[in-house]
Order: structure tokens, then sequence, then C-alpha cells
């Protein structure tokens, strides 16, 4: 592994850390005026990072299979992706329905408020911009920390070390849902691990992602329709 990966990666992700938590403390006092999965420059800065992970990856000196690049079996990789992306939200959908009510305090929509789309003729441009957010979070976080680390590490310690980072970049969202996302990258770790595909993650994540804003969805439309 080359020590210009290393320290490529540790910038990136360091910025990374540091431009998500700038963003969510401006969603504190701003609303913006158009969706953020939506926004031109957001969207050229999440492909540039892509672009850069790539790079990063032929630097790293590991070999295609063990980032993940080569998945042995593609097809049942998708498989597999489609059902962690339907069954991991609607595990975790009646927990969080419960903290919403018990303890709101714990869970902050903040985020999924910012992203969510504002009319229907939204969504597919909404659901096809999940698609890079994925990518670059799984490409960074599995393919290029997970994979390229594993060979060199404690890999149980280093999995849960990643998973609570990940997951406390989602501090915005509460304490719910930094436990929920650290519980979400631990399952897709490991997954990662077994199957050694970057394809399985990007689409379970992609997937639950799309999934998430539709039940947020329909709860606000039973809610609304509660009240009126």
């Amino acid at each position: 592994m080359s020590v210009l990966f290393v320290f490529g990666l540790l910038v990136i992700l360091t910025f990374i850390a540091y431009a998500t938590y700038r963003t969510n403390q401006a969603l504190q006092v701003w609303t913006p005026e158009e969706n953020l999965l939506l926004s031109l420059p957001e969207n050229i800065a999440r492909f540039v990072f892509i672009a850069l992970g790539v790079g990063l990856g032929f630097l790293s000196g590991e070999d295609f299979h063990t980032l993940g690049w080569q998945p042995l079996d593609p097809l049942g990789d998708i498989f597999i992706g489609i059902g962690l992306g339907v069954i991991l939200p609607l595990l975790l959908y009646y927990p969080s329905r419960w903290i919403e009510t018990h303890h709101p305090e714990w869970y902050s929509d903040i985020v999924v408020k910012s992203i969510r789309p504002r009319h229907p003729g939204q969504w597919p441009w909404v659901i096809l911009a999940l698609l890079p957010v994925a990518l670059m979070e799984e490409l960074y976080f599995r393919s290029l920390l997970l994979g390229a680390f594993a060979p060199h590490v404690n890999i149980v310690a280093f999995v849960i070390g990643v998973s609570v980072i990940f997951g406390l970049l989602h501090m915005p969202q509460g304490e719910w849902g930094v436990v929920g996302v650290i519980l979400v990258s631990l399952v897709l770790s490991v997954v990662f691990l077994w199957r050694e595909s970057l394809l399985v993650v990007v689409i379970a994540h992609w997937l639950m992602n799309t999934v998430q804003l539709v039940l947020e969805a329909w709860t606000r439309g039973q809610a609304d329709e509660s009240t009126s």
C-alpha cells in the first residue's frame, strides 16, 4: 500500500467530514431554496470526489478484486443489494416512528427535509441523484477503507471503527440517526467483506435511501390526512 494513497485518502476523508459538518451546521439556521440533491455544484463535487476515489484506488497498489471492483457474482450481488435495500429501512421504520413519538429529541429530520422531493416531478431526479451519493460514500468507506486496509489490520476492530466514524458524520440527525447509521454501516461492511463487491453495497445503499424517502413521504401524507 503506497504512502501517497494513505495520505490522499486521509486528506479527502477529512475534507468530506469537514464539509459535511459545515453543511449540517448551515442547515440548522438556513432552509435551502432548492433540493440539495439536485444542486448542480453539489453533484459536480460528488463526481469529482468519485473520480478522485477511483484514482486513489489505482494508487493503493491493491488489486481490483480486493477493492471490490471485480465482483465474482454480479447478478447475485444485485439481488442481495435489492433485498438489503428494502429490508434494512423497513426494519428501522417502526423503531424510528416510536422514537419520533416518544423521544423526538433523539432524532432530527433536518437532512431529510433538505433532500426530499418538493413536488411529484422531482421524484425521478431525486432517486437518480441518490445513486452518486451512495457510490461516493461506499467507494470511500467500504472499498478504499475496508477493501484496501483489510489485509493489513484487525478487521473486526477496523469495521467497528469505520462504522462509528461513518455514523458520527450523521450527528445532525440526532442520537438515533447516528445509531441507525452505525448499525446499517456494520451490516454493509460485513456484506462487502463477504461478497468482496462494491456493487452489492452501492445498490443496497442507494435503494435503502430511496425507500427511506418513500416511507418518509408516506408517513407525512398519513399525518396530513389525520390532521385534515
